[in-house]
């Protein structure tokens, strides 16, 4: 059973940066992945380098177990690690990125990057992590009833 997902559609926020309007749509759950497995690649580089060294540094100290070291090495990204990427220039560009891409078809990262101006962050950020409305219902306000006190009683 196929689902319908043709009446879904993500949210865009067009914002004016210099002379030309950026069409920003709403993240998801897709864009957060591919951005997590972005930040999994370039861990895992970085930790193959830091692998040989160990490797080299406890056959030079020698007495020294390697596989008790790499324990420290290969860990996955935790999920404070992943939003403090968010929040830095790189991620920033990245997340602008993986929201512009969908109609600014053939923006490359680094252009995506380029236009992030410290002004616009804001503007920028609320796009690709819209707030949910609230309802358009009034909600009906509940007064505090007057309660009655029995008559003979003393306030």
């Amino acid at each position: 059973m196929a689902i319908d997902l043709g009446g879904f559609v993500k949210k865009k926020t067009v914002v004016e940066i210099g002379t030309e309007k950026f069409s920003f749509t709403e993240l998801t759950i897709a864009d957060l992945c591919e951005f997590r497995a972005d930040l999994n690649r370039k861990r895992e580089a970085y930790n193959e380098k830091r692998r040989k060294r160990l490797l080299e540094d406890a056959e030079k100290i020698g007495g020294v177990n390697p596989l008790e070291l790499l324990k420290f090495v290969d860990k996955p990204i935790t999920e404070e690690e992943a939003e403090a990427e968010m929040e830095t220039t790189d991620g920033l560009g990245l997340l602008a990125y993986l929201s512009l891409r969908h109609n600014h078809i053939g923006i490359s990262k680094e252009q995506a990057l380029g236009i992030l101006l410290p002004s616009k962050m804001e503007e920028i950020t609320a796009a690709m992590f819209p707030k949910p409305k609230d309802d358009n219902k009034k909600k009906p306000k509940v007064k505090n009833p007057k309660v009655k006190k029995p008559s003979g009683q003393q306030q």
